[in-house]
């Protein structure tokens, strides 16, 4: 089952991408396509240092080494955020549906003394996208993944954003978002088994489906050129539902700041 999904899907990215770079006319080429027809590379690189929990519910930070990219070749993107995939633009580009392979990150046991015990949570590929309506500078999108390996737990991302752009040398944006997950996910990071309760000392608890989070999160761009720019970021998380009542974050808590600072170098368009 695992292989005929994988097989399935990047059936559809190949076709997706033959089909939109043969069907651009040249005369409506977007930026990421030079004169000749051909497609060029875009995007933004860069990396930064963040502070944040050390994993979701914890009550202490650390220092976090932050590698960003953001890279665009004809309608092929490879993400920070919304991993590698294909983008369709609809409506006259007010609508972006991208299908992805993206990767959720390890959660290991030696990351806090409150993870004691409770074994390391390995790594996962999964399989979905972004959907995204653009209004003036307003985005309205949802980010459902579903993973294929090891946890197959199901999570989506839902965000309302403005991004203000009235300044060549500074931009700023608020957004807001929630995210809910099914049982296997909840249960992956914050459930106790019987085996972690004897290790840990954790209760034992069975999380179940449902929203886990709501956030709140500020980005300010300053432009030091067209090609180099420093992003600064704060954010707030507030976890609810199945995820605030789990042990791990009784001991932990159940609000988690964020912030960070990273250098950018944009090129292409």
């Amino acid at each position: 089952m695992k292989t005929t999904t994988a097989l399935l899907f990047t059936a559809i990215l190949l076709f997706a991408l033959e089909s939109s770079l043969g069907a651009q006319p040249r005369e409506s080429l977007p930026d990421d396509f030079n004169e000749g027809g051909g497609a060029t590379i875009s995007g933004s690189v860069g990396a930064g240092v963040g502070y944040a929990p050390e994993f979701a519910g914890s009550g202490e930070s650390s220092a976090k080494f932050l590698p960003v990219v953001f890279l665009n070749y004809g309608p092929v993107f490879l993400n920070s955020d919304k991993g590698l995939g294909v983008r369709f633009d609809l409506l006259q580009g007010s609508l972006e549906i991208s299908p992805a392979v993206n990767y959720r990150w390890a959660r290991n046991e030696n990351l806090s003394p409150l993870l004691s015990g409770m074994g390391d949570v390995r790594g996962v590929v999964t399989l979905g996208g972004t959907i995204a309506y653009h209004y003036s500078d307003f985005v309205f999108s949802a980010q459902p993944f579903k993973g294929v390996n090891n946890s197959k737990g199901f999570n989506m991302n839902l965000k309302a954003a403005y991004l203000n752009r009235s300044s060549e040398s500074f931009n700023y944006g608020i957004s807001v978002s929630t995210s809910l997950a099914d049982k296997a996910y909840n249960q992956t990071y914050f459930g106790v088994t019987p085996e972690q309760s004897r290790r840990s000392g954790y209760r034992e608890y069975k999380a179940d489906s449902g929203f886990k989070d709501v956030g709140l999160k500020g980005t300010f761009d300053f432009f030091l050129s067209p090609e180099f720019s420093v992003d600064v970021f704060a954010g707030y998380t507030h976890l609810m539902g199945e995820a605030g009542k789990s042990p791990l974050v009784e001991r932990g808590s159940e609000n988690q700041f964020s912030t960070g600072l990273i250098f950018l170098y944009h090129f292409g368009r």
